[in-house]
């Protein structure tokens, strides 16, 4: 479950100058954390559509459009990361890190997906939450001690590195369905959306 990349407290645009000096308005956080819900929502939905009646074990194949929903889904994270570097200051830096491992993950997932079965897809899946969640995590705690508030992404942070965690437990065995994907994807998207609520426009 990504992080937030932009201020608590935003307008419904940010009026921050444009470091690319286009004079284009960056997105405020609730517009992203809409957008991100949004696109994990359709990805958990996705997810149980393409794998239909029969859910598969961490010892067989994925579906083709499974194996295509999967390795998109870090893809959320890498755009949110980068517009949200846009205006994030001081933690920019992070957010671009963030980007670059989940672009990173996304070859990785892929590659598990479409080149071997659902078990090594599982365990690329969770690395990639937990380091992902880990930054989140430790972003969120710096923005805590900085400003207050932060708890949905502190605890979106933690939840996501103990679910990669057990994602990558649970790829060793060979009887664990994939339907615990969609079930973090769906969670990522109440997630985002209480974000989004509960920070002012």
């Amino acid at each position: 479950m990504p992080s937030d990349g932009h201020a608590a407290f935003a307008p419904p645009f940010s009026d921050a100058p444009d470091p690319s000096g286009t004079g284009r308005r960056t997105p405020t956080a609730n517009q992203i954390d809409v957008a991100r819900a949004v696109a994990a929502i359709v990805s958990g939905i996705g997810f149980v559509v393409a794998v239909g009646g029969e859910v598969p074990t961490s010892a067989s194949e994925l579906p083709a459009l499974a194996a295509a929903i999967v390795t998109a889904y870090p893809v959320i994270d890498v755009v949110a990361s980068i517009i949200g570097a846009l205006s994030a200051g001081a933690a920019g830096r992070a957010l671009r890190l963030n980007a670059g491992i989940s672009a990173v993950a996304t070859v990785g997932i892929g590659v598990a997906a479409f080149g071997s079965d659902a078990g090594a897809t599982l365990l690329a899946f969770g690395v990639w939450a937990v380091v992902s969640g880990a930054i989140q995590f430790v972003l969120a705690l710096r923005r805590r001690r900085a400003a207050g508030g932060q708890i949905l992404m502190l605890v979106s942070g933690a939840l996501s590195t103990l679910a990669g965690l057990s994602f990558a437990a649970a790829s060793r065995q060979s009887d664990v369905t994939l339907g615990t994907l969609s079930v973090y994807m769906i969670l990522g998207a109440i997630l985002f959306l209480l974000s989004a609520r509960r920070r002012p426009v």
